[in-house]
């Protein structure tokens, strides 16, 4: 016996129920009994159909074969049918206007794999994207069809901000390009002056310093120990600006490649730091474009720079290959180890740089850490992609 206290339905809820309770001419084998949607159709006095009414998107119940059970004021307002004009009707006919399922909708592989599915598509009819979601239920109509409930909503304010925030990133990502390319032209320009102009003065001033030496008054020992100082000043200048020179932009990029730019770094680094590090080439010339050498080269730099800094390694391997139209740099340390929330800190300028540098070329970056095992960066750009092909050309 029924709750007294049960809330009277609405008339327009009534009049589904009575739809469902009258056989239909038409399509008699898609009608359910109200009894199979309706044994327990009220929470805390709230009929169902007053809480799918007040949703403000489509929801339907539908069978297997894509024919509707039930459907909420959204779908009846949308598309300006009674209840009877729906019910027990094929969905795409109804909804669509199509003798055929609709491209984007996801019954059938909910259907196959018994699970929730959801698809975004856009409607060609209304140019509107829509997210629909089919959801199995447990229920069955009486003739044994699986009910499914379907929800379908208009996704398109979200997804033109999803393309509006996706071309802002697109144009950050070109103009961080763009500043990298002049940043890169300016320090070659800067390192070729220094090294020119006033390597070139301090190496005149050496050699007027070498052929002044010699005539001094050998009893002026002053003098002699003024300009044997000055000699060794003039030393450490020409030292200095050969090495700002080569942290600028080392000539080797330019004059034989990557693979010997990276060498040569590696033997600087181990220097510098003490921290052995090995490099392997294959093939030992590997040639590409500028561009593309000192993206590579930069990443390796700021790798080792996060191996001094982070670490705590004794050795770092690394390796450069061309292989299958794309090349690959692998660097290893043995160091503590990078952890997942390291590799995903949004302050850590390092790793987005080096990704920011292999996206724009169409590459992907991987960082692996083991927890006193070392950490792994594997960096593999397209030796030629179109996209960025037409990019160069932009750019130029």
């Amino acid at each position: 016996m029924k709750d007294k206290t049960k809330k009277q339905p609405t008339k327009e809820s009534e009049t589904f129920r009575q739809h469902l309770e009258e056989p239909q001419n038409s399509q008699p084998e898609h009608m359910v009994a109200e009894d199979e949607l309706h044994g327990a159709d009220t929470i805390a006095g709230i009929d169902i159909l007053d809480i799918l009414d007040a949703l403000p998107f489509y929801v339907l119940l539908i069978d297997e074969h894509h024919y509707i059970l039930q459907a909420n004021m959204a779908v009846r307002t949308k598309i300006g049918l009674e209840p009877k004009d729906i019910v027990g009707k094929y969905c795409p006919k109804v909804i669509h206007g199509l003798d055929e399922p609709f491209y984007a909708c996801p019954l059938e592989e909910a259907v196959e794999k018994g699970q929730a599915v959801e698809r975004e598509a856009l409607d060609p009819e209304s140019g509107r994207w829509i997210s629909s979601a089919i959801y199995p239920t447990r229920g069955l109509t009486r003739d044994g069809r699986r009910i499914f409930f379907h929800m379908v909503t208009d996704i398109t304010d979200r997804k033109q901000a999803e393309e509006r925030l996706e071309t802002s990133r697109e144009q950050l990502r070109s103009l961080a390009a763009h500043l990298e390319s002049v940043t890169e032209e300016e320090r070659t320009h800067i390192a070729r002056e220094i090294h020119d102009e006033l390597g070139q003065v301090l190496t005149a001033l050496k050699i007027d310093l070498s052929w002044l030496t010699p005539r001094l008054p050998k009893e002026q020992e002053l003098l002699l120990v003024k300009t044997k100082s000055m000699y060794q000043l003039i030393d450490m200048a020409i030292h200095t600006v050969q090495k700002i020179s080569a942290e600028l932009r080392p000539a080797v990029l330019d004059d034989l490649g990557v693979a010997a730019a990276i060498e040569w770094q590696a033997g600087e680094f181990e220097k510098l730091t003490e921290i052995k590090c090995e490099f392997s080439s294959n093939p030992e010339d590997i040639v590409l474009d500028q561009d593309r050498s000192t993206a590579i080269f930069r990443i390796f730099q700021e790798t080792l720079t996060n191996v001094i800094r982070h670490a705590n390694a004794t050795k770092v391997k690394a390796s450069l290959i061309e292989e299958a139209g794309k090349i690959v740099l692998r660097i290893r340390d043995n160091g503590k180890g990078i952890t997942k929330k390291q590799i995903s800190d949004p302050k850590a300028f390092g790793l987005i740089g080096i990704r920011e540098r292999a996206h724009f070329w169409g590459g992907e970056v991987k960082i692996t850490g083991t927890p006193g095992k070392g950490t792994t960066v594997v960096v593999t750009i397209p030796l030629m992609n179109e996209e960025n092909h037409d990019a160069e050309s932009h750019n130029c």
